[in-house]
């Protein structure tokens, strides 16, 4: 497939049956993921805070984020519900929400991380903790309606999705790299390498700046869309009256659409592995115990995601040809593929001698490799997600008549939290059985087996589990390419049924 095709992507096709967008919309658009992606990793310091601004003892924290994770997928159907069988307003649903949400998030964050620490310990420090936390969680939920539902709406043509699908993905990888670059770089040897309460207060500015800006990119984008005309059509099937979505809808589509189960399955246990190596004591661990140098793999984990990155714009062409469900089985084979080797390297390095990979050599050479081949098939992986989403949105729409985007994010999400949220409880009984109970690992900790070991099946074990999930799922997901284009069509027939009864 040439660059020529791949390019395509990004632009309008003349098929009537289709949706389409302009690449400025689609990349506008996209900005909303990466002001969530923000959010959520700020979120991934809460366990440092919770220790050094609060008090809160490491196996406690671990259950605290387990509640939240459950909390977070109980609200989520409500926000949908709300979200679904809201009027199309002239200021549309999608920037309501997402605005909204940012706006309590941020508040929420900056209590946490800058107005509050230190005022509080014990009982009081977990209470206080407790309250600015999920008070931070009802917000990312209602700024995740928002988000989530952008690629159902924006565009529904095949060429397009991969290509939007892409566009998301780059900003999850591309602000991760500018925080943790200017974490590495600027703030942390401010605070002799320790994520401690003033490293952390000044940190969330960071968050809050970027995420500002990509709000309001995505405001911009979501503009031609997010109206009573586009949104209007869409929950109307092509006819004028907007039917509410009720309980006995939620439950069909709970029930009846075998696509959404299988996408649960791919989705959550890929999001448990990502929820425990991604918190901020396995990364530690790390890169700042194993390895010993924040600003080395800094430099290692851009390198990977520029690559994937670029990766990303071609896998989404691939996708677009031969459907998600083909890409996401052979990705899956080579992501658990590619931890195997990783494994193995690791291990043949022994706790000593991993901080070779900071210095230039063979190791380093290795491990920059292994971990810009592991970037691209999860990018891969993250690309063919997003369009599965869209797909059973459109599914949904086919088969019921309804067009619930908020409800597909929504049950996911309820989902996903739920049982990914362990992922968090994983990681903080992981650390509290090699000693780290009372205080969370920092740089300068001494590199043992116990702590490679730990550091190996969290990041590399845990995820291989995840993405042998995703292979058996595939195999009871029904929507390929070709049955994705019959949804397409059924659609646009029965608005062109619809529109011609009326008189149109």
């Amino acid at each position: 497939m040439n660059l020529k095709k791949i390019i395509a992507g990004a632009f309008a096709d003349d098929d009537p049956r289709y949706r389409t967008a302009s690449p400025v919309s689609m990349l506008f658009c996209s900005a909303g993921s990466g002001a969530k992606q923000a959010m959520y990793i700020l979120m991934m310091y809460a366990s440092y805070m919770a220790n050094v601004g609060f008090g809160v003892a490491v196996t406690v924290t671990g259950v605290i984020l387990t509640v939240k994770g459950v909390f977070d997928g109980a609200i989520d159907p409500f926000l949908a519900a709300i979200y679904d069988r809201m009027p199309v307003r002239k200021f549309g649903k999608m920037r309501f929400f997402m605005i909204v949400g940012w706006g309590l998030s941020v508040t929420a964050a900056l209590l946490m991380f800058f107005f509050l620490p230190g005022r509080f310990e014990g009982v009081p420090g977990i209470v206080a903790f407790v309250i600015v936390y999920f008070m931070f969680v009802i917000g990312y939920s209602t700024m995740g309606i928002g988000v989530t539902t952008v690629p159902a709406i924006l565009t529904n043509n095949p060429k397009q999705r991969p290509f939007l699908s892409f566009t998301a993905t780059v900003y999850q990888y591309l602000v991760p790299m500018i925080i943790t670059t200017v974490l590495s770089f600027k703030i942390l040897p401010k605070h002799n390498n320790q994520y401690d309460a003033a490293c952390l207060s000044e940190a969330v500015w960071i968050f809050v700046a970027i995420s500002a800006v990509l709000v309001f990119l995505a405001c911009i984008g979501m503009a031609k869309v997010d109206t009573p005309e586009v949104l209007g059509e869409l929950v109307t099937n092509g006819g004028t009256k907007e039917e509410k979505i009720g309980l006995r809808d939620m439950w069909n589509f709970v029930v009846q659409n075998k696509p959404m189960r299988a996408y649960l399955v791919t989705g959550i246990t890929d999001k448990i592995a990502n929820n425990a190596l991604s918190q901020s004591t396995i990364t530690t661990l790390l890169n700042g115990v194993l390895i010993g140098s924040y600003t080395a793999t800094t430099m290692i984990g851009n390198a990977g995601m520029i690559i994937g990155m670029i990766a990303g714009f071609f896998g989404g062409a691939v996708i677009a040809k031969f459907g998600t469900k083909k890409a996401v089985t052979v990705f899956s084979w080579l992501s658990i593929a590619t931890v195997v080797a990783t494994t193995v390297f690791m291990i043949i390095l022994g706790p000593k001698d991993m901080k070779s990979i900071a210095h230039a050599g063979i190791p380093m050479v290795i491990f920059i490799a292994l971990s810009m081949i592991k970037r691209v098939v999860t990018m891969m992986l993250n690309v063919g997600e997003g369009m599965m989403r869209a797909d059973i949105v459109d599914y949904e729409l086919e088969r019921s008549g309804n067009y619930m985007p908020g409800m597909v994010g929504a049950i996911y999400t309820f989902t996903e939290q739920i049982i990914a949220s362990f992922g968090a409880t994983i990681s903080a009984f992981a650390i509290a059985a090699i000693g780290y109970v009372n205080k969370v690992p920092q740089m300068g900790d001494e590199a043992t087996w116990s702590v490679l070991i730990v550091v190996l099946l969290i990041t590399e074990a845990l995820p291989a589990v995840g993405w042998l999930c995703n292979i058996i799922a595939m195999k009871f997901y029904p929507l390929s390419k070709e049955r994705m284009e019959e949804v397409q069509t059924n659609i646009y027939e029965r608005k062109m049924e619809a529109k011609k009864a009326m008189g149109k």
